[in-house]
């Protein structure tokens, strides 16, 4: 018989009191407090590893409504609750100890289009690639684009105010925003529009806490213009998670609160509808597939590059492109990436232009190669490149970049590339001395790593090769990311330029100096009791709770427990890294039958790793404390219910399930 699992963890009273009184008024989606669902909603694509007390999938927004509004009673105040979209965030902004609201289940309806106006409304659980498909026959797209674009949602988009390739033309989600529809802590609700200063004084005048969060937001901005304008860095990749400096920063003058609200992580409001600008498709494009001796080589080039006007510039170094080899990505692009003579291809940008006409790119491309050319003997410079205008090749390139987190995943040895100092931002013209840096540093702890992302607006994406199952390389993750945050200050960047804040929260006091008591006092307004995903960004001024910090629970904590012995005879399971790249949403995409009929997260390869994960540590920790397993029979039974088990995990023993990240 296979052993089965204690559930040592329950749902506490408060909590199934709460679910219980919510389902009597009337919730219409789920709510899940069995420990299946609860421990595949523990983890998301970062180190960390937080078991909720419940899930609930609210099907429509009154369900949200009547969650928040319920919360408020005195009995159940100590009730958090924490929004979820895909589940694809690297820093655990999704993660919580409370109640987790997942809005990616029902949530998930394309309501409106209007091509002729530029506009689209959807549900937060629309995913990017569910909207992009459908908008493409109709000439127009959603801009921002992520590599994660096949699970990753919109409201978790608009919550980490989402970019990826493409951001220096086409910005930031929160660019993109025209209207939200959110519920506030206490259950109201807030439509969000940009507002002229006679409709702002009438929503700053309403009853209750719209209307005294909202004039809370306008002092701030108005009295504290000057001190937001010092503090806040001047990037393309602009300051996320409470961005006063866009609130009034664009030309028409109106008080635009969406900008606040994007990037907020779910601290200040439940979004639960959304208009968004669409953007016209590129009629032409071409890419440059331009070619290094070494990945400092391509960052210095960055700035020649740029000089061109490029659409995106990315770039993969040396590391990822040896693993690609062994991928079956390779051979479709192997051509490309050639050496040039006796001058070794260890790095490449690869850069893309767009254009109205095949002549606008000719020019554009023609110019640039030719300083290429110019410069190709130099040390340090180019040593070739290739061009294409073949959609096939293009799409195999740009996939090649898509898999860079999935193939790091590949590394082999205990120590995998993760994901904890990975997007900060700095100047371009800064970028290249600022990675000297940063590879000093994580040369001094002896460490492997790779580097890849959007070199166009000096955000890289860097994970260090860890073991956190290790407990003096946990001690690591704390020394590298208090490091690496001195960097980021001395090049004049940010520590979140792209993934949200999440666990790193405990940084944005050094970041913000004096502006972070009106941070909190912002919290405050929107949310007193600090019901909404507690301890991101900032806690409420009159609180005495911190920000969370990167000392959280980590997942290598629990997976540290599994006897080795297993953890080496199920690597697929434990090397997961939980981006859920099986949470596809393409109906045609190859998965696990039950996954795709139930579409219970239970039941994907990430959902059953996890489930196996806990199974053998728990089986782990008996055995050693020699409790039931000893007793009867010992190692030698504890066994033979793992390969008794081991056909249910099928996905677990064999290959990978690696995942993609922008």
């Amino acid at each position: 018989m296979i052993p089965r699992l204690a559930f040592s963890e329950q749902t506490s009273r408060l909590f199934r009191d709460y679910l219980n009184v919510l389902a009597a008024q009337g919730f219409c989606g789920e709510l899940r407090h069995d420990f299946g669902t609860r421990l595949v909603t523990a983890t998301d694509n970062s180190i960390y590893q937080i078991t909720p007390q419940a899930v609930v999938y609210p099907r429509n927004a009154e369900d949200i409504q009547r969650a928040l509004r319920l919360a408020t009673e005195p009995r159940f105040q100590d009730i958090k609750i924490t929004p979820r979209g895909g589940g694809t965030g690297t820093n655990g902004q999704s993660l919580s100890a409370g109640i987790i609201l997942d809005c990616s289940r029902h949530l998930n309806r394309i309501l409106d289009v209007n091509v002729e106006e530029g506009w689209v409304r959807v549900q937060p659980g629309v995913v990017l690639d569910q909207l992009n498909d459908q908008l493409a026959p109709l000439g127009v797209f959603f801009a921002p684009n992520l590599s994660p674009s096949s699970r990753a949602t919109l409201g978790g988009m608009i919550n980490t105010d989402a970019c990826g390739k493409g951001s220096r033309i086409y910005g930031r989600t929160s660019d993109h925003v025209l209207a939200l529809t959110c519920i506030l802590s206490d259950g109201a609700k807030l439509d969000v529009e940009p507002w002229e200063a006679e409709a702002l004084a009438q929503v700053k005048s309403r009853d209750g806490l719209a209307g005294s969060a909202l004039r809370v937001v306008d002092e701030i901005v108005t009295e504290k213009a000057e001190v937001i304008e010092r503090v806040f860095p001047k990037l393309s990749r602009f300051l996320t998670g409470y961005n006063l400096a866009k609130v009034y920063g664009n030309d028409d003058g109106c008080f635009n609160l969406n900008y606040l609200l994007a990037g907020s992580e779910g601290t200040l409001a439940v979004i639960t509808e959304a208009k968004l600008r669409l953007t016209p498709l590129p009629r032409h494009k071409e890419l440059l597939v331009v070619k290094y001796e070494s990945f400092d080589d391509a960052l210095t080039a960055a700035e020649l590059l740029v000089e061109s006007n490029p659409a995106a510039i990315e770039t993969i170094d040396e590391k990822i492109l040896e693993l690609a080899k062994e991928d079956e990505i390779y051979p479709l692009v192997q051509d490309f990436l050639t050496d040039e003579g006796d001058r070794p291809t260890r790095a490449i940008n690869l850069v893309e232009f767009i254009g109205n006409s095949p002549e606008e790119l000719v020019q554009k491309i023609s110019e640039l190669c030719e300083r290429l050319d110019a410069n190709r003997s130099a040390p340090g410079q180019a040593t070739g490149y290739y061009r294409t205008t073949t959609p096939s090749e293009m799409g195999d390139l740009w996939n090649l970049r898509k898999k860079g987190v999935g193939l790091l995943g590949n590394t082999k040895g205990t120590r995998k590339p993760i994901p904890f100092v990975e997007d900060t931002c700095v100047p371009p013209k800064n970028l290249a001395p600022y990675i000297r840096e940063f590879r000093a540093l994580l040369e001094s702890y002896g460490l492997d790593y790779a580097m890849f992302g959007h070199v166009d607006v000096g955000c890289l994406h860097v994970r260090p090769a860890l073991d956190l199952k290790e407990p003096e390389q946990e001690h690591w993750l704390r020394e590298i990311s208090d490091g690496v945050m001195q960097l980021v200050r001395k090049h004049g960047g940010v520590m979140w330029g792209e993934h949200g804040r999440g666990f790193r929260s405990e940084y944005t006091p050094q970041f913000f100096g004096e502006l972070y008591p009106d941070l909190r006092r912002i919290k405050e307004a929107f949310d007193p009791c600090n019901r909404l995903n507690p301890g991101k960004i900032v806690t409420p001024l009159s609180s005495s709770d911190e920000p969370v910090g990167v000392d959280a629970p980590l997942r290598g904590q629990q997976d540290r427990q599994i006897h080795p012995d297993l953890r080496s005879e199920f690597d697929a399971a434990v090397s997961c890294n939980g981006n859920g790249a099986c949470f596809n949403y393409q109906p045609h995409d190859v998965m696990c039958p039950s996954s795709r009929a139930t579409r219970d997260r239970r039941h994907s390869p990430k959902g059953r790793a996890g489930l196996l994960r806990e199974w053998l540590r728990q089986l782990s920790v008996e055995e050693a404390e020699g409790r039931s397993q000893k007793a009867e029979g010992g190692f030698f039974r504890f066994r033979k219910g793992v390969e008794l088990a081991a056909p249910l995990f099928p996905c677990c023993r064999g290959t990978v399930f690696v995942e993609q990240q922008a």
